[in-house]
């Protein structure tokens, strides 16, 4: 390893972000020190007042030891045993790095000031009674967000460093007294066999650790941005798993009750949770079926309709150019262009122009003669139940399946609306997240596990997890001894 200063260049590339100083103490090459760190994570107030006077000041790397050892944090590796890796993991984590060439070692002093912002409340789920500390894009602070809500030794965070190139940490949370065995187990093999050379975020994460059904409609894994639904997710028998650099943490495994709760439940009366709840799992269906069964009921089965509701259909429906089907289409579309674009714009406007831009265009529509209100109104109404889908993921997706279920149901009517449902059912109660069915409600659950998916029970008789997850410690009563 070339320690002069064009040896260190060659090394980091000449990156310009990386500072190489060289201090003279005398006549001799031998006695000048050389200084090397990474200027933009660096406490820069700490260098020049604390680290950098010392420096200039003193004769000899002990002297130097001896000025900064009682005010900052110092660690040293032997030259004939330090490696590139090393030394490029130490400055680009914050340290400063000091030798010369008449040292056998080679010093690292911590002043790391890494750019990251304070906890604040978490911009996708809004907190009404919750706490507003929501996670940020610094993994030890978050980490300090579940662990001040998680006081006791059992709750157990494992440090990975994931990404040959982007050294990325990575923390498994977990509370070993309650998590399933067989679940740790294999989440702690995934995560020990992932090569990748960068890692950037928790989505990417979450595709690395899903198992065969990586291609699958339905998330297997949840995410949060907040710290409290992380604790309640842990408390139930799941894992987390928070990466450097991502606000959000992942949950699983996951299934579809698990998918319509929110972070918020736990703050609200169980009264109004519950009905929250339920009208989540109600949105689901009509944002998935309602447009199917609307071309159903129009085009092969319209004597199914009553017939009030048929004359308004067919009113409305004269002078339009395009199939029942075709208009569905149409408006599936236009709406979902909207909804793309009220999120990319920002966030000031976006909402605006979502709404007003449906709504003109829509008016639009109608008086050209392109749609009919009766449509309108349908997706309208699809468009709306998707807003109470809490998983983005899930509400993305979502579109895919509407548009299976309204192609069978114009080829096959109400017959192949029925199958499009049978066969979504089939498909969910095939999928499993780490092992556990995606359906937990149809296995062999209690009364209190049933209904504890559907709605929130009242704190007083939820003395036990649930048995849905398999954890070691099924009472809420105390930790197991």
């Amino acid at each position: 390893m070339d320690y002069s200063p064009d040896g260190i260049k060659n090394l980091f590339y000449s990156s310009s972000d990386i500072v190489i100083k060289t201090t003279f103490k005398g006549e001799q090459d031998e006695k000048s020190f050389l200084v090397v760190y990474c200027d933009p994570i660096v406490d820069k107030t700490m260098l020049n007042q604390v680290v950098l006077p010392p420096i200039n000041q003193q004769e000899s790397v002990e002297e130097i030891l001896g000025s900064l050892k009682n005010t900052m944090q110092i660690s040293s590796l032997e030259k004939k045993k330090i490696t590139k890796e090393d030394i490029c993991d130490s400055i680009f984590s914050g340290q400063l790095m000091i030798t010369t060439k008449e040292s056998d070692h080679v010093y690292f002093y911590n002043i790391s000031k890494i750019p990251s912002r304070t906890p604040d409340e978490s911009i996708t789920e809004v907190s009404v009674r919750g706490p507003k500390d929501g996670f940020v894009e610094d993994i030890s602070i978050n980490l300090g967000l579940v662990r001040k809500r998680l006081k006791t030794a059992s709750f157990v965070v494992e440090e990975y460093t994931i990404g040959t190139r982007s050294q990325t940490k990575v923390a498994l949370l977990y509370i070993t007294d309650i998590i399933n065995s067989e679940l740790l187990r294999k989440i702690k093999e995934k995560l020990e066999k992932i090569e990748i050379d960068i890692i950037t975020g928790s989505s990417q994460m979450e595709e690395l650790i899903a198992e065969k059904q990586l291609l699958s409609l339905f998330p297997l894994v949840n995410y949060t941005g907040r710290a409290d639904f992380v604790v309640e997710s842990l408390n139930q028998g799941r894992f987390s798993i928070i990466v450097d650099g991502a606000p959000t943490a992942l949950l699983a495994p996951a299934n579809l009750g698990y998918l319509i709760k929110t972070s918020e439940d736990d703050h609200t009366s169980f009264f109004y949770a519950s009905v929250e709840r339920l009208l989540r799992l109600f949105g689901l269906f009509i944002t998935v079926f309602l447009p199917g069964l609307y071309t159903a009921l129009t085009t092969h089965n319209v004597g199914e309709l009553p017939l009030p509701l048929l004359a308004t259909i067919s009113i409305s429906r004269i002078g339009l150019p395009f199939t029942a089907f075709i208009e569905v289409l149409i408006m599936l579309v236009m709406f979902e262009l909207f909804r793309e674009a009220g999120a990319r714009l920002p966030k000031a406007v976006g909402q605006t122009v979502a709404v007003l831009g449906g709504l003109i265009i829509g008016d639009a529509a109608i008086r050209g003669g392109i749609t009919s209100p009766t449509m309108l109104v349908v997706i309208g109404v699809t468009a709306i139940a998707s807003f109470t889908l809490v998983n983005q993921s899930l509400a993305g997706n979502i579109f895919i399946i509407r548009l299976y279920v309204v192609i069978l149901s114009f080829f096959m009517g109400i017959f192949g609306f029925t199958i499009s449902f049978i066969s979504i059912m089939m498909y969910l109660a095939n999928l499993k997240s780490f092992g556990f069915s995606y359906l937990s409600f149809y296995t062999n659950l209690t009364w209190k596990d049933l209904l504890s998916i559907f709605v929130k029970l009242p704190e007083l008789i939820k003395d036990k997890r649930g048995s849905e997850l398999k954890p070691k410690d099924s009472s809420r009563l105390g930790e197991a001894e």
